[in-house]
């Protein structure tokens, strides 16, 4: 293919300077001529695209605008064009003096941004152990990695190691636990919006079953909350399933989730004194005196 399309580069090269040569007068034969060749050239290069990259391919119709020399140069040149892959880091250095910042100066937040901005080590799975134990008993740095961990990976059964931290005796964990603990309850309120704003226009059954199923491990696991919070998270999770466990058909793998997830509500809402509402009788109100 490339051999013909340094032909098709050649006669049109060589028309070129035939034109230039003769004067004014070449170029009504010239532009047909060129044009022609150009669509040529560009329909018998689409016809092998096979071992081309996405980047020669889109080089074709773009060097076609110059004709099949210009096609033949930006296919050439295609492959030595690289996408920058160096991330966009948010900003955590002092601009004003330029000069690199020690870690321990860095504020409980922008340690949080540097967690979630995929800008630490991570600890490999030999090195975890148990969060918790490492919590409990581990030096400073073990601690700080644990926390790390659990906020990289967070979900709402991890919340009892941030809760952990919380009480930590370093300063500096108890800050990032802090701030950890108000980004998850900020994840969970955007999330939620999410899921209702694309739920409002079609009611779609697996975004209404993603909102419950969040609802529920907030609810039943997420010791960030409020008592008080997490309670009205099990409920509505519980009304929300009740409404879908109808709409999903017998074979549907999500069933056993669903399932499961009603269970764990019910027992939350059983543990809890406000979650046993029961209507009040009239024997059990005592007459005044």
């Amino acid at each position: 293919m490339i051999a013909l399309l340094i032909l098709f580069s050649a006669a049109d090269l060589f028309l070129l300077f035939t034109g230039l040569a003769v004067g004014e007068g070449s170029i009504l034969w010239f532009a047909p001529i060129h044009l022609a060749l150009s669509c040529a050239a560009l329909l018998v290069m689409m016809k092998g695209l096979d071992g081309l990259g996405v980047r020669q391919r889109f080089a074709l119709p773009i060097g076609a605008a110059i004709g099949p020399a210009g096609m033949l140069v930006c296919l050439i040149l295609a492959p030595l064009v690289r996408p920058s892959r160096r991330k966009r880091q948010i900003a955590y250095r002092d601009v004003r003096t330029g000069k690199r910042r020690d870690v321990n100066d860095l504020s409980p937040v922008e340690r949080l941004g540097r967690i979630l901005d995929d800008r630490v080590r991570y600890p490999e799975s030999d090195e975890i152990g148990s969060l918790a134990t490492m919590l409990r008993y581990g030096n400073l740095q073990a601690r700080y990695r644990a926390l790390e961990t659990a906020v990289i990976s967070f979900e709402p059964r991890l919340s009892p190691l941030i809760v952990m931290a919380l009480s930590d005796e370093d300063q500096t964990i108890r800050a990032l636990a802090a701030a950890a603990a108000a980004q998850v309850s900020y994840n969970l309120a955007q999330q939620r919006s999410e899921l209702q704003a694309r739920i409002a226009p079609a009611q779609h059954l697996d975004d209404r079953y993603a909102l419950a199923m969040l609802l529920a491990d907030h609810g039943c696991f997420n010791q960030l909350l409020p008592q008080g919070q997490r309670l009205r998270l099990c409920q509505d999770a519980n009304r929300k399933l009740d409404e879908i466990a109808g709409l999903l058909k017998s074979g549907d793998i999500r069933r056993r989730s669903l399932q499961a997830a009603r269970a764990r509500i019910r027992r939350a809402l059983e543990r809890h004194p406000a979650g046993k509402a029961r209507p009040t009788r009239r024997g059990d109100v005592e007459p005044a005196s």
